[in-house]
């Protein structure tokens, strides 16, 4: 087993092999048997790494690597306790790289890993919960999976006799984020924000991930089905950032971006989809929904793909919580529309021409934005709004009012 090569897996299939130089930097090289099966050019693993014989090394590759990580402190603790040097993408991705977000694995082993599932009792689970942001592992485990982003969370596979840890590369199922304990948390409820966001989003017809609100001992916690798994199965997936190359410490757009991100995914993934003019549609059903609802948080990682054979749909929303509302130091959008990231100046007008610069027609734009409108506006009366939410669910009824035209 080499130290310096890590063996890259879509759905258990060898695609190639990720090697660090001697510089430290990694160098990708694409198998033989993916490229003959799937044809050069071929976008199967990332938009931003077609398939091909050249090798690919620099920017890109880093990128990539570094958007299946974790972030900020959650990085830095899975660094320290795998004894990986701070900022090494390589080192951490050979211990923790076994399970990734959408179908990939990356590990040192010559063979797709198998994993298995180890049981685990309430009271088990309850520890690994409360000890968050500690990450820790039921004794004889190890932290074998990774996850973007900068939220503690605990990844788990639910099972029909209860919890189990997704051990050596077995899929996890659900993402389980308590409320953080830290006296700096900006969103006070935030679990409970996402959760009513997340119920909202799928009564407005606008896909989101399935959630619930459960107890864990003394913390409560938002537990996310995972969309990237089926029965047992993952589904390739990849988030904004991966797709546009863009490095996880650049995730907010500026104002200043040509062409700006939502555009070069509309025009880029969108135009490799089954129907480039639905996938607009959804792309703009869900920025709308972001904006009504206030969401200063959408930025390039909290927006994904779903990938099958080369060919790139819209994922359902996740992340998604009405933040600029609740505290409005929030108040970029995270995305620049037609040149604004302001969600206090982001209007119609910016949202009909970010559409128009996708291809969209103005009738086709207006009548989608008007349509997600409409629908949280309806989903409002239909989905329970707890009293603390009440003062949030007002200003999302008044932004939904001004995009509804």
């Amino acid at each position: 087993m080499s130290q310096d090569i890590l063996n890259l897996w879509l759905h258990d299939e060898h695609v190639g092999e990720v090697e660090r130089l001697r510089s430290g930097r990694p160098r990708l090289r694409f198998a033989a048997e993916a490229r003959a099966r799937w044809g050069d050019g071929a976008r199967v693993l990332s938009y931003s790494l077609p398939l091909g014989p050249k090798r690919i090394d620099g920017p890109a590759i880093e990128t990539y690597l570094e958007n299946l990580l974790p972030e900020g402190a959650l990085r830095a603790q899975l660094e320290r306790q795998n004894g990986v040097r701070p900022g090494d993408a390589f080192g951490l991705l050979r211990h923790i790289g076994y399970e990734c977000a959408g179908a990939v694995q990356l590990t040192p082993e010559s063979a797709p890993p198998t994993g298995h599932l180890k049981p685990l009792p309430d009271d088990e689970v309850i520890g690994l919960v409360e000890d968050l942001p500690t990450l820790s592992a039921p004794e004889g485990e190890a932290i074998t999976a990774s996850l973007g982003g900068v939220q503690s969370k605990l990844l788990l596979t639910r099972t029909e006799a209860g919890w189990a840890w997704p051990a050596a590369g077995a899929p996890s199922t659900h993402i389980i984020k308590p409320e953080p304990i830290e006296p700096s948390a900006p969103i006070p409820r935030i679990v409970e924000f996402e959760h009513w966001s997340l119920e909202l989003a799928r009564a407005a017809g606008v896909p989101g991930a399935k959630s619930t609100l459960e107890r864990f001992g003394d913390r409560l916690a938002i537990v996310v089905e995972r969309y990237d798994r089926a029965r047992g199965d993952r589904l390739h997936q990849e988030d904004f950032a991966q797709a546009l190359g863009i490095r996880p410490l650049e995730k907010y757009e500026s104002s200043y971006e040509e062409p700006g991100r939502l555009r070069r995914v509309a025009i880029g993934p969108g135009l490799e989809s089954a129907d480039p003019g639905l996938f607009r549609d959804a792309l703009l059903r869900l920025v709308t929904f972001n904006l009504i609802i206030g969401n200063g948080d959408a930025h390039a990682k909290n927006y994904s793909l779903l990938l099958r054979d080369g060919l790139f749909s819209i994922a359902p929303a996740y992340d998604v919580a009405p933040v600029f509302y609740v505290n409005p130091r929030f108040s970029d959008f995270g995305m620049s529309v037609a040149g604004q990231r302001g969600l206090r100046h982001i209007t119609l007008d910016h949202l009909m021409r970010e559409a128009a610069s996708w291809g969209m027609s103005e009738d086709g734009a207006r009548t989608e934005i008007r349509n997600v409108a409409t629908s949280v506006q309806s989903a409002l009366v239909e989905v329970e709004v707890p009293e603390f939410v009440a003062p949030v669910a007002e200003q999302v009824r008044a932004a939904a009012a001004r995009f509804a035209g």
